[in-house]
C-alpha cells in the first residue's frame, strides 16, 4: 500500500507562521485541513458543502480546543484571513506543493543509493529528514499530532543535493515515481530560492 506524504511551503517570517507556534487552536485546524484540497493555501477553494463537512468534523473532534461554536468560527475566519494575507505577501505560495503518493519509500531508498554512491556521509539519514522533516510545525502539540517541518537550513542543503540530482538520475521518464520526485525536487529549489520552509504531512 504505502502512504502519501504531502509538501506546502510556508514563509517563516509570515504572521501565519508566528501565530502557528503559539496559538493551539490555530495550528490544529491547519494540522486537521492539511490533507484536503490542493494544499492548505487552497483550502477554501474546494466546494463549500465539502468544506463545511470537514470543518463541521473537525470542530466537532477537538471540541474541547475549539470551544463554543462562536469561538470555532472565529478560529476558522482568523485561518482564512491569515490564508488570504499570506498569499497576497508571498505570490505563488499556493503552489509551492508536492505530493509523494505512495512513492516515498522508493524515493527515499533511490536517493539513498545515490547520496551513498556519492560517497555523502549518514546519506540514509539525511534523505529521511529530507522525507519528513528536522522538526515540527507547533511546539504545544505532541509530535503525533503535528505536521512535520523542514527547516530553511535543511531546505538549503536538500536544495544543494537536488541541484546534482535530476529526476532522469534516479527514474526513467515512464516509470511511476519520476513526477512525484520531480515535484518535490522542484519544491525544494523553489522553497530554499525564497527562504521558506516545507510543511510534510504523512497520510
Amino acid at each position: 500500500m504505502g502512504v502519501s506524504v504531502l509538501y506546502s511551503a510556508i514563509p517563516p517570517c509570515s504572521t501565519l507562521y508566528a501565530r502557528l507556534q503559539s496559538e493551539k487552536a490555530l495550528s490544529i485546524l491547519i494540522v486537521s485541513l492539511f490533507p484536503y484540497g490542493c494544499g492548505i493555501f487552497r483550502f477554501f477553494e474546494i466546494e463549500p458543502e465539502e468544506i463545511n463537512e470537514i470543518l463541521e468534523d473537525v470542530i466537532e473532534t477537538h471540541q474541547e480546543t475549539f470551544g463554543s461554536q462562536l469561538e470555532a468560527d472565529w478560529v476558522v475566519a482568523e485561518l482564512r484571513s491569515e490564508l488570504r494575507l499570506t498569499r497576497q505577501a508571498y505570490p505563488g505560495i499556493e503552489d509551492r506543493t508536492a505530493l509523494l503518493e505512495k512513492t516515498s519509500v522508493e524515493i527515499e531508498k533511490r536517493l539513498s543509493q545515490e547520496l551513498s554512491r556519492r560517497k555523502v556521509a549518514n546519506a540514509d539519514e539525511i534523505v529521511e529528514k529530507l522525507m519528513f522533516g528536522d522538526q515540527t510545525l507547533a511546539p504545544m502539540l505532541s509530535t503525533e499530532e503535528s505536521l512535520g517541518l523542514i527547516s530553511r537550513e535543511l531546505v538549503s542543503e536538500g536544495a544543494n543535493i537536488f541541484r546534482q540530482i535530476d529526476s532522469e538520475t534516479l527514474f526513467t521518464r515512464d516509470e511511476w515515481y519520476f513526477d512525484d520526485f520531480k515535484q518535490w525536487r522542484d519544491l525544494y529549489l523553489s522553497a530554499a530560492e525564497k527562504n521558506e520552509e516545507i510543511l510534510v504531512g504523512v497520510y
